[in-house]
């Protein structure tokens, strides 16, 4: 009796999700497997309108850390939860750098990802670095753009592997070379299709793709640098051909407990946080929807930050706001210059989860160390089972974010 209810929850609430409508991107290409996602509302309104909105949705799933029905589920190292398949236990994740200006948004597979690095480049404009325990679960992802060594090393602390489309070639490959930091380089492997949409049509022995279809929806993109697209099985094709290993363990990406039941010291109310990281981009914006026990991200004027796979605003259970040295590369000329994000100093920041803030310093010795964050008493701090979003921010700006109850 008991079986025959789950099952007949799960198709329930399957076919709740595949009655969710799609935005404008096109035919949805996978299925999202995301745990704390609700669907877009009105961009014109108010952010704390947004996220009481996407409250409503029948789309929310509220993270739990029960004990699985499945005994070949086991848990994500990413997130704490009880989700990863017992088959890529001993398998390394993977991380995908996303552009994040402006006229690349929407983007896709954001609400897939078990974690998010936001970080500024060049311009003031801000990229991320997304992260998968399961590359053979990675839904179709973009727009995909350039690698740095500041998302090099981000990637390296996870254990995954670093997947870009370019990079910044006057550094990063002998900074990969050197700190052993496996790298998968797609510049080499594009398609540069006209019906983007339709994979089936990528030949062999290219594994990522130009979406133009995509580009050239009525009031997207503009640009072909901001159609560029992969996916889980593209990538796997990708490591075959260039020989990657695929086995590794994958360190926990934090000191994981119960959701919800993580000890905050000194902890103050937040229900909102507005990180800026640069003139360009003032606003990412985190706000905390109390039902969903998540915070919802928007940025750009106070729009919704979506993932149009599944027309959903993305949300976390985590939010990290980490402070630390970012400048020009010296000896550059002004057409060349590169920004370098030195985590290797370490710095201040907050730990934001269930509408508390914490006060924290973190370290991150070498590229291939994870991020270690601590109390004021110098103690590794707790962290809520579930999906975080890590913005990384230069230390000149801590003063210009704010936060309120």
């Amino acid at each position: 009796m008991k079986n025959q209810f789950i099952k007949t929850m799960s198709l329930f609430m399957t076919l709740t999700l595949l009655a969710s409508p799609l935005c404008s991107c096109g035919k949805k290409e996978t299925s999202s497997t995301s745990y704390e996602t609700s669907s877009i509302v009105n961009s014109s309104e108010s952010s704390s309108q947004d996220n009481n909105a996407s409250s409503k949705s029948p789309n929310v799933t509220t993270e739990q850390t029960t004990e699985p029905i499945d005994p070949d589920i086991v848990e994500n190292p990413y997130t704490g939860l009880l989700e990863m398949d017992v088959e890529n236990v001993g398998k390394r994740g993977i991380g995908i750098t996303v552009n994040n200006c402006k006229v690349a948004n929407p983007q896709r597979g954001t609400a897939d990802a078990s974690v998010i690095f936001e970080y500024e480049t060049e311009g003031g404009q801000t990229r991320l670095l997304c992260v998968y325990p399961d590359i053979s679960k990675v839904p179709l992802v973009g727009a995909i753009r350039s690698g740095r060594i500041g998302s090099a090393d981000m990637c390296a602390g996870t254990g995954a592997i670093f997947v870009c489309w370019g990079a910044d070639y006057t550094a990063v490959p002998s900074h990969v070379k050197k700190n052993d930091i496996t790298w998968m380089d797609l510049n080499n492997y594009i398609y540069d299709s006209t019906h983007g949409h339709d994979a089936d049509e990528v030949p062999e022995g290219r594994f990522c793709w130009r979406d133009r279809e995509w580009m050239d929806e009525p009031g997207h993109r503009t640009g072909i640098e901001h159609c560029g697209v992969t996916r889980g099985d593209f990538i796997l094709k990708c490591s075959e051909e260039l020989g990657i290993d695929l086995e590794g363990e994958t360190p926990r990406l934090f000191n994981f407990v119960e959701s919800g039941t993580a000890k905050m010291t000194d902890a103050k109310d937040c229900t909102q946080i507005n990180v800026y990281f640069s003139g360009t981009n003032d606003d990412a914006l985190f706000v905390y929807n109390d039902q969903d026990k998540v915070y919802y991200k928007s940025q750009y004027d106070g729009a919704p930050q979506v993932d149009c796979n599944v027309n959903q605003q993305i949300s976390f259970t985590n939010v990290f706001a980490l402070y630390c040295p970012i400048y020009f590369r010296p000896g550059e000329t002004e057409g060349e210059r590169h920004k370098d994000i030195h985590m290797e100093e370490g710095g201040t920041g907050y730990y934001i989860s269930y509408g508390k803030l914490e006060e924290i310093t973190w370290t991150k010795p070498t590229p291939n160390d994870p991020i270690r964050c601590f109390d004021k008493e110098g103690n590794e701090i707790e962290v809520n089972a579930g999906k975080s979003y890590i913005c990384v921010v230069d230390d000149d700006y801590y003063d210009k974010t704010t936060y309120s109850a």
